[in-house]
């Protein structure tokens, strides 16, 4: 139950993320991980992409669920990564609150995102009072794009992964 519990929110989750990934090089995933890229191709022109990689534990469901975004900042003026943020933490805590699932999510504190200042936070999703799954939302600004970093785990999985999660955060360049 809880498998396909988590299921259901990673891809409630994956809805209301905004943003990607360079297909090229922002991220190397583990060659076990199965990746999607949106666009496939893409080139300095591209607006917003995206990368999202799952992790799949022996029986087949997923353990993990990462997704990083890459959108190109315009012209329109400075962008606050903390408004980004709380922007997200809100869409996450209702897409869950209409599914069933609650959301308590920390209060932001800076966090360094591929070499890049930005801020983070963490969500505890509970289903009837029980903590099911943890989802952390990062977001960072570069020079001339956003990035927005988001992964998810079952609550009782969520701490073996942690180490693998802080490689892959640990290969990241963002610019």
């Amino acid at each position: 139950m809880r498998c396909v519990g988590f299921a259901r929110l990673a891809v409630l989750w994956f809805c209301f993320a905004a943003g990607s990934a360079a297909a090229d090089a922002l991220l190397a995933w583990p060659s076990a991980w199965q990746v999607s890229r949106v666009p496939e191709v893409w080139d300095g022109n591209t607006e917003v992409v995206r990368e999202r990689g799952i992790k799949l534990a022996a029986d087949g469901s997923q353990a993990l669920v990462m997704e990083l975004t890459r959108s190109r900042l315009g012209r329109q003026g400075e962008v606050d990564a903390l408004r980004v943020i709380l922007q997200m933490r809100k869409s996450l805590q209702i897409d869950f609150l209409q599914q069933g699932f609650q959301a308590a999510c920390s209060k932001p504190r800076e966090a360094r995102l591929g070499g890049l200042e930005g801020v983070m936070l963490v969500c505890s999703i509970s289903q009837n009072g029980n903590e099911v799954m943890k989802q952390v939302l990062q977001v960072a600004l570069g020079e001339q794009a956003a990035y927005s970093l988001t992964y998810a785990a079952p609550v009782a999985r969520y701490p073996e992964l942690a180490g693998e999660v802080e490689a892959l955060k640990a290969g990241l360049q963002l610019r």
